[in-house]
């Protein structure tokens, strides 16, 4: 074999020599007891993502995951205690993994203004705003109503 050749063991080898492959075993053991801990429904939609100062930090895809691991933070902890010690787990932060593919947009117009209500008029085939077919009394109360708001409590 050619010196300039080396074995594929060699190179895996010297690429994982700086890695601490105990740490990497723990991490992968206290892994499988996440799993084991909460069962595979909540883990199926929940993973750990840092162990800090005692905090066990978990990533869950719907708050009621959130709810659910709430639920059971006691059994989790007194569980993952007694099996990984050197963690020292004291309490769970889980926070919502949020993805919005839409970003939020804020409607336009003062607070107070509402949103425009149509309906539809069928003789002409055309949007009404609903405020327009009020009857004027009801408008009126509205109108009042409305300027209460704005006012506030009276001191």
């Amino acid at each position: 074999m050619p010196s300039d050749f080396r074995k594929a063991s060699d190179v895996l080898n010297a690429l994982f020599a700086g890695f601490d492959t105990e740490g990497m075993r723990q991490s992968n053991a206290f892994l499988r007891g996440w799993s084991e801990t909460v069962g595979s429904k909540i883990a199926a939609h929940s993973r750990v993502v840092d162990v800090d100062r005692g905090v066990l930090v978990v990533e869950v895809d719907h708050p009621g995951w959130n709810q659910q691991i709430q639920y059971k933070k006691k059994q989790i902890i007194s569980s993952l205690s007694r099996s990984f010690p050197e963690f020292e787990i004291s309490t769970i932060a889980v926070r919502v993994k949020s993805e919005c593919k839409t970003p939020y947009e804020r409607q336009k117009g003062s607070v107070g203004e509402g949103l425009d209500r149509v309906k539809q008029d069928p003789e002409n085939d055309i949007d009404v705003p609903v405020n327009e077919s009020l009857n004027p009394e009801l408008k009126d109360l509205f109108a009042r109503l409305k300027e209460s708001i704005k006012k506030g409590k009276p001191d």
